[in-house]
C-alpha cells in the first residue's frame, strides 16, 4: 500500500471501527443468538432452527408485520410526496428572506424528541379534551377514538409520522432544488415547455438521487417505528398497533426470549435489506432509461 492509499485508509479507520462496533458485531450477535435458547440461569442451549420455526408459524409476529406494513403504507409515501410539494412551495414561492423560517419551522418537529412528539399527539387525539375533536365538534362531527379504534389508530399513528419526518425531508429536497441550473428551466422554456411539463421532465429526473435516499430512509424510519406507538398506546388496542420492533422489544426485555428476539431482529435485517436493494435498483433503472 503506497503512502496516498495508506493515508486514505487511516482517515477511514475510525468509521469502520464505529461501524463495525455498533452494527456488525451486534448484528452478528443477533444471528447467532437466533439459534440458541437462553435457558433459567443464563445456560445457552443451541437448537437449530427451531426458534425460526416457532417464531415464523406465530399468528402474533404475523399481525405484529401486517401492522408495521400497514403503518408504513400509510406513513411512507405520505411524506415523500407532501416533503416534496412543501420544497417546491419554499423554493417557489417564498421570499428569499423568509424561506429560512419556514424551512425552521418545518425543521422543528424532526429536531424534537420523538417521546415528547408523541405527548403532544396524545393530547391532540384526547377523546374528550383533545384539541382535534374540540375542531370537529365545532362544525358538527361527533368525537373520534383516535387512539382507541382499531380501525384508526394507525392512520392517527402514520399522522404523528409524516408530522415528524416532513421538515427532515423537506430540508433535503429544498437543497436538491436550490442546486439545479435555472438555465434548465430556461431551455425548456425556450423549448415550450410549461410548469408541468418542466416539473416532470426537468425537477423530477435530477432530484431523483433524493428521492431514492429519501424513500430509502423512510422505509428504514417507518418499518422499525417504536417510540411514537410505545408512548401512546403501547400496542393497543388488543394489538391492532403492535409492531415488530414493539413485539421484538417486549420479547426481549418483557418475557427475556432472547433467542425468539434474535430471530425477529435478522427477520428485519433481511426485510429491510431486500426492499432496500429493490427499491434502489428500481430507482437506478429508470435513471439509466
Amino acid at each position: 500500500m503506497d503512502r496516498q492509499r495508506r493515508a486514505g485508509f487511516l482517515f477511514v479507520l475510525p468509521a469502520l471501527v464505529y461501524f463495525t462496533a455498533v452494527f456488525l458485531v451486534p448484528l452478528g450477535e443477533s444471528v447467532l443468538g437466533s439459534f440458541y435458547r437462553t435457558r433459567p440461569g443464563g445456560v445457552s442451549q443451541f437448537v437449530g432452527i427451531r426458534l425460526y420455526e416457532r417464531v415464523l408459524t406465530d399468528p402474533t409476529f404475523w399481525q405484529a408485520v401486517r401492522n408495521t406494513a400497514n403503518l408504513l403504507l400509510l406513513s411512507a409515501p405520505a411524506t415523500v410526496v407532501l416533503a416534496l410539494v412543501v420544497a417546491l412551495g419554499l423554493n417557489r414561492f417564498a421570499r428569499v428572506r423568509w424561506r429560512s423560517v419556514w424551512a425552521v419551522l418545518y425543521f422543528l418537529p424532526f429536531a424534537a424528541s420523538l417521546v415528547a412528539a408523541a405527548l403532544v399527539w396524545q393530547w391532540l387525539y384526547e377523546p374528550v379534551y383533545g384539541f382535534l375533536n374540540h375542531l370537529l365538534g365545532g362544525v358538527g362531527i361527533g368525537p373520534r377514538q383516535w387512539l382507541s379504534s382499531l380501525s384508526e389508530v394507525l392512520p392517527s399513528l402514520a399522522l404523528i409520522n409524516v408530522w415528524v419526518r416532513l421538515g427532515f425531508d423537506t430540508m433535503i429536497f429544498l437543497a436538491a432544488l436550490q442546486a439545479i441550473p435555472g438555465e434548465y428551466y430556461e431551455a425548456a422554456a425556450i423549448d415550450g415547455a410549461g410548469a408541468w411539463r418542466s416539473f416532470w421532465s426537468v425537477t423530477l429526473p435530477l432530484l431523483n438521487p433524493q428521492l431514492v435516499m429519501v424513500s430509502i430512509l423512510e422505509l428504514i424510519f417507518n418499518f422499525k417505528v417504536f417510540d411514537q406507538v410505545y408512548a401512546t398506546t403501547q400496542g393497543g388496542p388488543a394489538g391492532a398497533s403492535q409492531t415488530v420492533i414493539m413485539l421484538l422489544y417486549d420479547t426481549a426485555f418483557k418475557y427475556f426470549r432472547l433467542g425468539e428476539a434474535s430471530v425477529m431482529a435478522v427477520f428485519v435485517f433481511a426485510c429491510l435489506l431486500l426492499v432496500t436493494l429493490v427499491q434502489w435498483r428500481l430507482f437506478r433503472r429508470e435513471v439509466e432509461h
